[in-house]
């Protein structure tokens, strides 16, 4: 709903914005929490200490986030979660996500 807003506004300021204008944007940022991208997340996660991820142990981890979380879930969506995990993580393609594929290393920071 909010993109098709977007974009509709978007739309229709572009027929009274004139050709090469600058538009400046403000957002407003809701919230910045601590992801999981931490050393000691992966540790919690790596369940037999061999420092890569499996598929089981994300899974494990992923179902104790959704009870925790309490929201309702289509259980489809636990899946498809784990799918894209590894679909964006597993950059080599072995099953494992690695401390290093993890990005335990590097900051995404503001």
């Amino acid at each position: 709903m909010w993109l098709f807003r977007s974009l509709h506004v978007f739309t229709c300021a572009a027929e009274k914005i004139p050709p090469n204008a600058t538009l400046i944007f403000e957002i407003e940022l809701y919230a910045v929490n601590k992801g999981p991208r931490s050393v000691e997340a992966f540790n919690q996660i790596d369940m037999d200490s061999d420092k890569k991820l499996s598929k089981d142990e994300i899974n494990v981890y992923l179902k104790k986030e959704f009870e925790r979380d309490g929201k309702k879930r289509d259980p489809s969506l636990h899946g498809l979660v784990l799918d894209d995990i590894f679909k964006k993580n597993d950059h080599n393609g072995d099953g494992f996500i690695s401390a290093k594929e993890y990005n335990v290393y590097q900051h995404d920071e503001l």
